[in-house]
């Protein structure tokens, strides 16, 4: 079976400010990266052209009106919603796209036409709440994907992995109240980013209590602590919870050379993650597993990690890269307390 690459022309027209760091350079820098690998030449990698996500799916997670004024703006041309976050003449359409991406990708992993995917698509989504365009987002791409596998394929048990370096505060809030999602978030302290959530107390609430896991690391976290926070808590965590399906929300941002944010993540370090995040699908999913592009603002770091994803998804040798960064002994440490605490609380360990 093959590796599903989902991408649209529409993707790189929705646009904000000219200066904006969530640009479509970031997708043709990505794109680039995999075509000069190679990776389009060959039997292993088939780039799927996006559906439009139903609205009635649409409306799962997002109100009707709120979906109407960001389709309202966009037929007028343009339109703000925060200082850092608007729409452009495409926006709307490019958004519905993204989430169809995600839709088309899970029904055909679920039919055995690919083994998994991965969702090259802007806008991004996991910071879009039921009725607020917030943090670049507007639809919340792997929050529509997750819902469409309990209503449409019966999944009892979907779990979510967030390593964007920012908080994916919608997704969380979009099923805090449910165990039938398991949302794991893996970001840089609230205290010190945007959004300002996902502390390690948000654990969900009602039958969702526990079913919520915010590791909130420290500034400067780097290999060494996600590496152990896999270890320790993310796979002991999905072999307890065996999901019938691996959603990951991907973001580029933790990468130390990230103008943004303020983590130590290398290339490798990525790359072990995606290692990981593939074999818990194996393990615990039958494989099966679907990542969506979120963020990740250096263009250098967006095109070699877009690649390495791809490559671990296709199971190509995936590429090394030279750049180097030393995790503090004080982020180090902090992860260590930060490790005790979840398995000391976490009803999943």
């Amino acid at each position: 079976m093959v590796t599903d690459l989902v991408y649209h022309d529409l993707f790189v027209e929705h646009a904000m400010s000219r200066s904006h760091p969530e640009s479509p350079e970031r997708l043709r820098s990505a794109m680039s990266s995999i075509k000069a690998a190679g990776l389009m030449d060959g039997d292993k990698v088939n780039l799927l052209t996006p559906k439009k996500a139903p609205l009635d799916e649409v409306y799962l997670i997002h109100g009707k009106a709120y979906l109407e004024g960001i389709k309202e703006k966009s037929e007028r041309g343009g339109g703000i919603y925060t200082m850092d976050t608007s729409v452009n003449s495409h926006t709307y359409d490019a958004a519905l796209l993204a989430a169809g991406g995600g839709i088309d990708a899970v029904d055909r992993i679920m039919q055995g036409d690919s083994e998994n995917a991965f969702i090259l698509c802007r806008p991004p989504g996991h910071h879009a709440e039921y009725e607020r365009a917030f943090g670049f987002c507007f639809i919340n791409n792997v929050a529509v994907a997750a819902k469409h596998l309990l209503e449409k394929h019966d999944a009892e048990r979907v779990m979510i992995v967030d390593y964007d370096a920012h908080h994916g505060n919608g997704t969380q809030r979009s099923f805090y109240s449910s165990k039938d999602v398991l949302y794991v978030g893996l970001h840089q302290d609230g205290r010190t980013l945007f959004p300002g959530s996902g502390f390690v107390n948000e654990v969900g609430t009602g039958e969702g209590e526990g079913y919520t896991v915010n590791l909130a690391m420290y500034p400067g976290a780097g290999d060494s602590s996600y590496d152990d926070v896999f270890s320790h808590v993310i796979e002991p965590i999905t072999k307890s919870y065996d999901p019938d399906f691996i959603l990951v929300s991907v973001g580029y941002d933790g990468h130390f050379m990230d103008p943004l944010t303020n983590l130590g993540l290398t290339t490798s370090g990525f790359a072990m993650m995606n290692s990981r995040l593939k074999q818990m699908a194996i393990a615990n999913s039958e494989g099966r597993i679907v990542c969506f592009l979120e963020g990740g603002y250096n263009l250098d770091v967006m095109g070699m990690c877009s690649l390495n994803l791809l490559q671990e998804l296709a199971g190509i040798h995936v590429t090394s890269f030279d750049d180097e960064y030393k995790e503090s002994v004080t982020a180090s440490q902090y992860t260590e307390k930060l490790i005790e605490k979840i398995v000391e609380d976490s009803p999943l360990l």
